[in-house]
């Protein structure tokens, strides 16, 4: 896409600046097995299932805006042909996290427009004004 990507510290809170505008966040998940507990009729189900999972918060709290866009990569050692790449801006995130689950079906939740949307960082390059990160 033509554009100029740095690595930044860890301590400044994201992990990329692109063309000295757009600070980006990474999230690197790979699947692990979640339970899930049900009651139906006074009886207790147990599931497990594969999913992944991304924090968009720093120590419980979903603060200051640190990044202006998320990248979360859903890794799938076995299979890399079905990895994931979900490209969010900040202003899209509701919540503190965002959980991935294996499913038959492709995710269709809040975030699903956001899949491989690699254009939505070179958009907010030419929206955002240049910044001064040491």
């Amino acid at each position: 896409m033509g554009l100029t990507v740095r690595a930044v510290s860890p301590v400044k809170g994201f992990d990329l600046l692109v063309n000295d505008r757009v600070r980006v966040a990474l999230r690197v998940a790979f699947p692990r097995l979640r339970r899930h507990h049900v009651t139906v009729r006074d009886r207790r189900y147990t599931y497990q299932y594969r999913s992944w999972h991304f924090n968009f918060h720093h120590h419980g709290k979903l603060g200051r805006r640190y990044a202006d866009v998320f990248v979360c990569l859903a890794m799938e050692p076995r299979q890399p042909s079905r990895e994931e790449a979900f490209v969010i801006p900040w202003d899209a995130i509701s919540g503190k996290t965002f959980s991935l689950h294996a499913a038959r079906k492709r995710y269709a939740g809040q975030y699903a427009k956001y899949l491989n949307r690699w254009r939505l960082v070179a958009s907010t390059v030419a929206e955002t004004p240049l910044r001064k990160v040491a």
